[in-house]
């Protein structure tokens, strides 16, 4: 597979960062990439009509770095949803920064995303890196994401088979052939099943540590977060006995709360019967990954652990 090599050439990558009030977390997330043992060739910080000083912040990055580029986006977005409006300034990330690539003439062999509350330690990239060299058909991957609790490092416990969302690295070819990044309410979801559709590996290295300054879905309510994570799973074709298997499950054993949403929002989509994905290929894959056995077996690696 001649066109695959071609990344398997070259360890040089692109990078995208969406930033949206994030003045505390962003200087910390820089340093981290400025000190990758791997530095990626370009690194495109997206500035989401912040309020705060994140885009003095990123101004001083590009002006004390040539290869960090600062791209601010001024769209006056009055209500922020924070899952769907993601996947449109990371969107607007991947273009500019692949612009800038191929106007400037660079070659790279990979696309890294990694979210402003994040902190990379010093050989992630080179972890994964190495992952794609030792594994021609890997098309996406991401980090093992791990909180801070006292003074140890947690592993937020999901799927090792299913690459998260940040930070997560698309090798060039995959990206190109599953069409790139679509505007999604959970963008990260889509892209794993199309590129298993393409016949592309997807994983998590789970030992190439990202460490995120607060758990996923704190900051804009567990609750909130929870309601898109229900239109995702309605959107997706997830049965709905798997998803009431998974608010027992969440009710019971994590959070009511989470619980609540998760149901509230898939119920609002079926009560409206809106379109589902329109690719039967996902919607089948979607119904095997999710159907009430493989949930049930998921629940018990999670309670085992």
């Amino acid at each position: 597979m001649e066109i695959i090599m071609r990344s398997m050439k070259t360890k040089k990558y692109i990078l995208v960062t969406p930033a949206k009030n994030e003045e505390e977390t962003l200087p910390l997330l820089a340093k981290s990439v400025i000190n990758q043992s791997i530095r990626p060739s370009l690194w495109v910080i997206v500035n989401d009509n912040s309020t705060d000083n994140t885009k003095t912040i990123i101004d001083n990055l590009s002006k004390k770095h040539s290869w960090i580029i600062s791209h601010e986006l001024k769209d006056e977005v009055f209500e922020y949803d924070p899952t769907y409006r993601y996947s449109v300034v990371v969107r607007e990330g991947f273009k500019i920064a692949r612009k800038i690539a191929r106007e400037a003439g660079f070659p790279y062999g990979f696309i890294g995303l990694v979210d402003a509350d994040f902190i990379l330690e010093r050989k992630f990239f080179e972890k994964v890196l190495n992952e794609f060299r030792r594994d021609p058909q890997l098309g996406i991957t991401s980090g093992g994401v791990y909180i801070l609790r006292g003074k140890k490092l947690v592993w937020e416990r999901t799927n090792p088979k299913f690459a998260r969302g940040s930070p997560r690295v698309f090798r060039r070819e995959c990206f190109n052939d599953i069409g790139g990044y679509k505007k999604f309410y959970a963008p990260d979801v889509l892209s794993n099943y199309m590129a298993r559709i393409k016949g592309w590996k997807v994983k998590q290295i789970v030992n190439a540590i990202a460490v995120q300054m607060r758990p996923t879905q704190e900051r804009y309510g567990y609750y909130k977060s929870s309601i898109k994570r229900g239109y995702v799973n309605y959107y997706l074709g997830t049965p709905t006995l798997s998803v009431l298997l998974w608010v027992l499950y969440m009710g019971i054993l994590d959070n009511p709360i989470k619980a609540s949403g998760f149901l509230k929002g898939y119920l609002e989509k079926l009560e409206k019967k809106e379109n589902r994905v329109d690719n039967k290929w996902i919607l089948e894959l979607v119904k095997k990954d999710m159907s009430v056995t493989s949930n049930i077996q998921k629940i018990l690696r999670i309670v085992k652990i």
